[in-house]
């Protein structure tokens, strides 16, 4: 699907956000799909404006379905140094009352023909592995892969998303043109878990998954397993978001626990292939004699 397209379908307009009014506006929806104060932004209307007078991309989704000129999306991205091409994408959210709409895919099927026609064909950003709505959408809706699991990368962070829990993240890598991505973004349909790597065996059925989980979910606590199966389920709550809202403890239990397990299989060389989310869990393939 091309990012004209996925627009299209979306009912939203892309626009840079290049101008000092502009700019202001992406500061205050920021504020409030983080759930910040208007004074403490994730990214003040300076740095929005500053990034894009240097040629960042920050880009801006607006409703169309209505006429009125709402923001309902936005993203920023920095270039790569010289020699070394690619784009760092540091900040993306979609409004509450858009989701549905596929929005964000269309925001970063917009910045994946940016970046294209710019050279560059890969797109890294960090993401909360807590968070399964995110894993699904950048694992499976985008084709993207994680190798690199980062402890407290941001240290706090106060905003009403992460609310004071450690920031601990995935690095995302987008390759662009690569078979996960071509087919989840090209195709329109999701990639699955033997599309690349190559070499990576196809995940089992959701109940072989659950009899090979390392981390499960008990009620709605954390609980780990030793199996020595090859191919391990490393699950995620369905909603840390509200875990971290009504059962703050068991939200950092949950931290501690991927921390350690999905930290340590990554470290380990352990391959991630998949997120599936009718187990809502991760799917690794890791290497003979690394069973836990």
């Amino acid at each position: 699907m091309s990012a004209t397209s996925a627009a299209r379908k979306s009912g939203v307009r892309m626009r840079a956000l290049d101008s000092t009014a502009s700019s202001l506006a992406c500061e205050r929806f920021l504020c409030e799909v983080w759930q910040t104060g208007p004074d403490h932004p994730p990214l003040a209307a300076d740095v929005v404006k500053a990034m894009a007078d240097a040629g960042s991309y920050v880009v801006g989704a607006f409703d169309e379905t209505d006429g009125v000129d709402r923001l309902l999306g936005a993203c920023v991205g920095l270039w790569g140094p010289p020699g070394r091409p690619g784009m760092h994408s540091h900040i993306a959210g979609v409004h509450a009352a858009a989701r549905g709409r596929d929005v964000g895919f269309a925001l970063k099927l917009d910045q994946r023909a940016h970046a294209l026609d710019n050279g560059v064909d890969r797109i890294t950003w960090t993401f909360d592995p807590l968070v399964a709505r995110n894993a699904h959408f950048n694992l499976r809706k985008l084709g993207g892969t994680a190798d690199t699991y980062l402890t407290d990368y941001y240290g706090p962070l106060s905003d009403g998303l992460n609310a004071d829990d450690a920031s601990d993240r995935l690095m995302l890598r987008w390759d662009l043109l690569g078979e996960r991505a071509r087919t989840a973004c090209d195709g329109g349909t999701e990639p699955g878990p033997d599309s690349d790597p190559a070499s990576a065996p196809p995940a089992p059925a959701p109940s072989a998954l659950l009899n090979s989980a390392l981390l499960d979910i008990e009620g709605d606590r954390p609980v780990t397993r030793r199996t020595t199966d090859r191919t391990v389920l490393v699950a995620v709550p369905p909603d840390i978001d509200l875990l971290r809202v009504h059962q703050p403890a068991v939200a950092r239990e949950w931290r501690l626990a991927l921390r350690d397990v999905l930290g340590t299989l990554l470290a380990q060389g352990a391959q991630l292939v998949d997120f599936d989310r009718t187990v809502c869990g991760y799917v690794l393939t890791r290497g003979e004699g690394d069973g836990r």
